[in-house]
């Protein structure tokens, strides 16, 4: 959810740069409010189960689900570095997540 808001967002700074859009932004920028909350309401439930040194490492994988929302809903170009960057984190957590 988390990763979605921030991906939300950056449509919605998108389009503000455009000022004939600018009157469709307030939705989005609605939309990425509510998405937040809704993220920052499942960190505290997580908090209340998990270990802050299993929870928080495992929010990595928000830079995974961004990264890969990006590249698909926003058609951003990411580099094969930077999925090998993403490929690293993503065993990081998994490692963590491993250690329980």
């Amino acid at each position: 959810m988390g990763s979605f808001a921030q991906i939300t967002l950056k449509h919605t700074t998108n389009r503000l740069a455009g000022a004939a859009k600018r009157s469709r932004a307030l939705p989005w920028l609605v939309l990425w409010g509510s998405l937040f909350v809704g993220a920052m309401i499942f960190w505290i439930i997580a908090l209340r189960r998990l270990d802050i040194s299993v929870a928080y490492p495992l929010m990595s994988l928000g830079y995974v689900a961004v990264t890969g929302l990006a590249a698909v809903l926003l058609g951003e170009r990411v580099s094969s570095l930077r999925w090998i960057a993403v490929g690293l984190i993503t065993c990081g957590a998994a490692m963590v997540a491993g250690s329980v």
